[in-house]
C-alpha cells in the first residue's frame, strides 16, 4: 500500500514520505490513485487549515476519480491511536460546493475537523458503488458550521448500490443548519436505497433546521436494510429552533435500533425519533416537546420494542469532581454534559478513543460516571 504524508511546509514536488510531505490533499490524493494500491494511507501531520474540496474527483486528482478501496485519510496518530494533531478541512463559506470527500469503497476518515461548508451533496458523500461490504468509516470527527449534510451515505440509485455497512463512531455535530433535499447531518436513506448505518457515540447539538423534513439522522423509510440500522450510545444536546418552526422529527429511523441513547431539550412537531416498527431501549430523555401521542420514539406507529426509557434530567452531578451540586457543561456552551455511554454493553471506549466505565441506568443516581466527550468549565 501506499503512504502519503501533508503538511502545511511540505511541497507538491516532494515524494510524499514523512520526511519529504507534499503540501496539499488533492496532491495526496492523485499520488494514491497513481500508485492504485488498496488499503492506502494519507496522513496529515500537522493542525493546518487546508481548503480544499471534491477530493477524491477528477478536477482534483490528475484527471480522473480516485477508484482505489479502503483508502484512510486520518490526521497523525501517536501509539494510543489517539490523534497528535487537529486538521481542518474547510469550504469556502459562502459558495455550495458539492462536497469535501467524494469517497469510494471502503474508505476511513479519522481525526479530520470540516467547518464552513455549503453543500448540495455532503461533506463526506459516498459515490455510487457495487454491492458488498465497502462502508465508510468516519470516525473522531469534528463537523461545524455546516449547511447541507454533513455525511451522506446514500451515493446511487438503486437497491443493487449497496456499500454495506457504514460506521460512524465518535464524532462530534454542532452548529449545522440541516437544509436541501439531504438535509441531515447523517442521511443515508432515500428510495430504492439500501443502506446500513452504525451510528455511535456521537455528540449532536445546536442543529438548526429549516424545514419540517430536515433530520439530525435519516436512514430512510424505504430502506431495505431498515431493520439493521444501529443508532446507538449517542447524545443529543439541544437546537436552535424558531418560535413558529418546528421539525415534524429528529432521527427518521423506521425499524431501526435506537438505544442509549441521550436527548436533551428537543421540540418536534410529532415525535424526537421516528423509530416506527424498531426497538427504542434505555434512551434517557428530559425536556421534549412533541405533538404526537406515540412520542417521543413513535410517529404512525410504536416500536415494537420498548424497555428501560426514562424521563429523567441527564444534567450530572456529583462528589467524584467539584462538589455534590456541581454541574457539568459542553465547554463553550450552555448545553448540559451527559455522558452518551451510559448503560454501554458495545461501547468499550468514549468518543477521544479512551477506556470507559461500563454503566448502567443506576448510575445515574450515584455520582459516579464516565465524563466521555466532555470537558469540565
Amino acid at each position: 500500500m501506499a503512504t502519503i504524508y501533508v503538511s502545511k511546509s511540505g511541497d507538491d514536488g516532494n515524494s510524499g514520505t514523512s520526511e519529504s510531505p507534499v503540501l496539499t490533499l488533492g496532491k495526496a490524493f492523485e499520488k494514491v490513485d497513481v500508485a492504485a494500491e488498496d488499503g492506502s494511507e494519507i496522513i496529515i501531520q500537522d493542525s493546518g487549515v487546508y481548503q480544499e474540496g471534491g477530493l477524491g474527483t477528477v478536477s482534483n486528482n490528475g484527471g480522473s476519480n480516485v477508484v482505489v478501496s479502503d483508502v484512510t485519510l486520518m490526521a497523525l496518530t501517536g501509539s494510543d491511536g489517539i490523534s497528535t494533531v487537529t486538521p481542518t478541512i474547510q469550504g469556502s463559506g459562502s459558495a455550495v460546493q458539492s462536497y469535501a470527500l467524494y469517497c469510494y469503497r471502503g474508505w476511513t476518515i479519522k481525526g479530520i475537523t470540516f467547518t464552513d461548508w455549503i453543500t448540495d451533496e455532503g461533506v463526506v458523500f459516498q459515490r455510487s458503488v457495487g454491492a458488498g461490504d465497502y462502508g465508510l468509516t468516519i470516525t473522531l470527527c469534528t463537523f461545524y458550521h455546516i449547511t447541507g449534510s454533513c455525511i451522506n451515505v446514500k451515493g446511487g440509485n438503486s437497491a443493487a448500490d449497496d456499500p454495506g455497512m457504514h460506521i460512524i463512531d465518535g464524532n462530534t455535530f454542532y452548529d449545522f443548519q440541516a437544509s436541501g433535499s439531504i438535509g441531515s447531518a447523517i442521511h443515508g436513506g432515500g428510495t430504492n436505497h439500501s443502506r446500513q448505518i452504525t451510528a455511535v457515540n456521537n455528540v449532536f447539538y445546536d442543529w438548526q433546521p429549516l424545514r419540517s423534513t430536515d433530520n439530525i439522522i435519516f436512514t430512510g423509510t424505504t430502506n431495505a436494510k431498515r431493520p439493521l440500522n444501529v443508532i446507538s450510545h449517542n447524545a443529543f444536546g439541544t437546537s436552535s429552533v424558531g418560535s413558529n418552526f418546528f421539525p415534524n422529527v429528529a432521527v427518521e429511523a423506521d425499524y431501526a435500533k435506537f438505544e442509549y441513547n441521550i436527548i436533551k431539550d428537543q421540540t418536534n412537531a410529532q415525535s424526537f425519533a421516528q423509530v416506527d416498527n424498531g426497538e427504542a431501549n434505555y434512551n434517557i430523555y428530559h425536556g421534549l416537546s412533541q405533538g404526537n401521542a406515540r412520542a417521543p420514539f413513535g410517529t404512525s406507529a410504536d416500536p415494537t420494542g420498548s424497555t428501560g426509557n426514562q424521563n429523567v434530567d441527564p444534567n450530572l452531578k456529583g462528589p467524584e469532581f467539584v462538589g455534590a451540586n456541581a454541574n457539568y457543561r459542553l465547554k463553550g456552551t450552555s448545553s448540559p454534559a451527559f455522558d452518551a455511554a451510559i448503560g454501554s454493553t458495545n461501547a468499550a471506549k468514549d468518543r477521544t478513543g479512551r477506556l470507559r466505565s461500563v454503566l448502567d441506568l443506576t448510575a445515574l443516581n450515584t455520582g459516579i460516571f464516565d465524563l466521555g466527550a466532555y470537558e469540565l468549565t
